[in-house]
């Protein structure tokens, strides 16, 4: 116990305070989604299932974030998780999750704060905010980004983002409708 023994770490490591939890009717396959659109590595040892072949436990590294997963089971509500992801290389990524069968939701957009964001529908509902950054940006100087922030382009992507966004949502509610039905 952790008060017994003070060199036990309260976050394990290469966790964060908070590690996301994705609850999928596959995890397995959402591994092999994730592994081959975000370079996913599977932590060695971390899939446990039940009796039943149910995955009740299992861990993701993407980038230097862990991601935690587990199977849905019968009768459980659809719960899709919303994830931000930075990658090197939007372009690149935003190709390979749709050519393994992701939905794109907001198309690769360039906003005054010195990002190139996208938005997917993974095959498995969940809604994935993909992001490069581009450029330093110093929200220190008010001025500076107020001139940026109101440009009448930065004015339109950043409706596009919102209207995407939108569309997203009830893409994603249709999706799980389709699924429960």
């Amino acid at each position: 116990m952790r008060g017994e023994n003070s060199k036990v770490k309260t976050i394990p490591e290469n966790y964060t305070s908070v590690t996301p939890w994705i609850i999928s009717p596959s995890s397995v396959n959402l591994i092999e989604f994730m592994t081959r659109v975000f370079d996913a590595e599977l932590v060695p040892n971390s899939i446990i299932k039940n009796a039943e072949g149910i995955v009740i436990h299992a861990v993701v590294k993407i980038g230097n974030a862990m991601v935690m997963l587990f199977d849905s089971r019968e009768g459980w509500p659809s719960s899709p998780s919303y994830l931000n992801l930075y990658v090197d290389d939007v372009d690149k990524t935003y190709r390979k999750a749709l050519e393994s069968g992701a939905t794109s939701v907001t198309d690769i957009t360039s906003l005054w704060f010195g990002e190139k964001v996208c938005r997917i529908l993974d095959p498995f509902g969940n809604l994935w905010w993909i992001n490069e950054r581009i450029e330093e940006v110093d929200f220190t100087k008010p001025e500076e980004i107020a001139r940026r922030a109101s440009t009448p382009e930065a004015q339109k992507r950043i409706a596009y983002i919102q209207e995407s966004l939108d569309a997203a949502m009830k893409m994603q509610g249709k999706f799980f409708e389709r699924k429960v039905n």
